[in-house]
Parts: structure tokens; sequence; C-alpha cells
């Protein structure tokens, strides 16, 4: 049974460099047995709504983009209710 991932992405971030990098990043993460899903930001907030939404069906949840991109991902992860959160390792 493979582990599944959620992979936050903000596009714009960074001046869009992931788009160069992102068919390697995600063959890494197949490789390593995620079954892999991608949600792209669209607006401000976006991440922190997918963390809430998402979370309790994934087994990992990355992120790639600036500051806020992780800030919005930590601020959702930190809105679940304790049972949801899952210790990373």
């Amino acid at each position: 049974m493979s582990k599944r991932l959620l992979f936050i992405i903000n596009p714009r971030s960074g001046k869009g460099q992931i788009k160069e990098h992102l068919a390697d990043i995600l063959d890494i993460m197949i490789k390593a047995g995620y079954q892999v899903s991608v949600h792209i930001t669209q607006a401000g907030g976006d991440a922190t709504d997918q963390t809430i939404k998402q979370a309790e069906n994934f087994d990992r949840i990355v992120c790639s983009g600036g500051d806020g991109t992780l800030d919005e991902v930590v601020t959702g992860m930190m809105q679940l209710p304790e049972p949801k959160r899952k210790p990373i390792g």
C-alpha cells in the first residue's frame, strides 16, 4: 500500500523556478513510494484552506513556495483537531 502525499505548490514564488523541476521532484516522491496529489495555490489563504480540508486524507503534506506558503500550511496544520495531527517520521 502506497503512502499518500499532498504537495501544495505556490508556482509564483521564487520566480516560478519550481516549474523547471516539478517533474523531477514528483519522480523522486513517487519512487519513494508515495501516491502524490498536487494542489497549486490559487490565492492567498488557499494553502491554509486546502491543508485543513485535506490533511486527514494524506500521510504527508509537503509544500513548495516562500515563507507565506509555509506559514499557511503550518497554520492549517495547527488548526486541525489534535487526533488529526500526525507526527513527522
